[in-house]
């Protein structure tokens, strides 16, 4: 259980409880609109309106229109070649829509990344391999603390170390780490430095099936725990059911939305979830959409 100063980032998901029958257990009063949601008043929202993304003659996104509340965990999924990168690259200020807008918390994303309250985690670790665990895991702070820049609602690099099972490995460099275990690392670098969104792009997807299974309920355990918004892109299935909120659908490229699901399962979702009729269900009407989405 991490033990965080007063006014810290990290704290209990306030967010609806539901059955596998989709009863509601109990709802909270920031909840009636987005039953997902969880502690908004430090979560970032995200308003993507007409946005389209073209290089040269290529088109990557149709018109794509999306509201994500704070504190949701929404995974775009969808084929490859259908945008979802390009979507995330452009949520993150990273590249410019070549139409349309989007806003985190109504300004530019551009200004969110300038307040430092984006966090990005790529397919890569990226870990610099001369600097330890523990120096690799607090870099972002070290940068922004030496701009000026490093939020005040940062966690403690020590306690999401031991959170994700890394503690005993703050002194090691990444080349005597396992891949499942450099992501970690790259999970811990972003979240400590707080940010209010946190965007991910595919962080799973060189992984073997069972460290990358591990790595999916790892992550839905830390975001049930996150005061945050996240945007998960990924082509996993099971993956987007099993950490999501939601799951927006793309078709073939151009992508555009075919379908948003919701996914009304139980929290704290457990690795047995996985089997049980009802994750089962939600992940058969996720291929019927990706089908639908690509002409098939």
């Amino acid at each position: 259980m991490l033990v965080t100063t007063p006014g810290a980032w990290w704290r209990p998901a306030s967010r609806r409880s539901r059955s596998l029958d989709g009863r509601s257990k109990a709802t909270a009063p920031e909840a009636e609109h987005h039953p997902s949601v969880r502690s908004a008043a430090v979560s970032a929202t995200i308003a993507v309106t007409g946005v389209t993304k073209s290089f040269g003659d290529l088109a990557a996104l149709a018109p794509i229109n999306l509201d994500v509340a704070g504190g949701e965990i929404v995974t775009v999924l969808g084929p490859s070649g259908s945008g979802k990168t390009t979507l995330l690259r452009i949520v993150g200020g990273l590249d410019e829509p070549s139409s349309g807008s989007v806003t985190v918390d109504g300004a530019s994303p551009h200004v969110a990344r300038a307040a430092k309250r984006i966090g990005f985690v790529p397919q890569s670790p990226a870990l610099l391999p001369w600097r330890t665990v523990g120096a690799n895991a607090k870099l972002l702070l070290d940068v922004n603390r030496k701009h000026g820049g490093a939020h005040a609602r940062r966690a403690s690099v020590v306690e999401l170390l031991a959170e994700v099972g890394l503690d005993g490995f703050a002194d090691a460099y990444p080349h005597e780490l396992s891949g499942g275990m450099q992501q970690r690392v790259a999970l811990v670098r972003a979240m400590a430095l707080g940010a209010p969104l946190l965007l991910m792009d595919e962080p799973f997807a060189a992984l073997d099936e069972i460290t990358r299974a591990d790595m999916r309920h790892l992550l839905a355990r830390l975001c049930e725990q996150l005061a945050t918004t996240v945007l998960f892109v990924t082509h996993s299935i099971a993956e987007s059911v099993f950490i999501s909120d939601r799951v927006v659908v793309l078709s073939a490229r151009p992508g555009r939305v075919v379908g948003i699901e919701a996914i009304d399962l139980p929290r704290p979702r457990h690795a047995e979830l996985e089997d049980d009729p009802a994750f089962f269900a939600i992940e058969t009407r996720l291929r019927g959409l990706l089908h639908a989405g690509a002409g098939r």
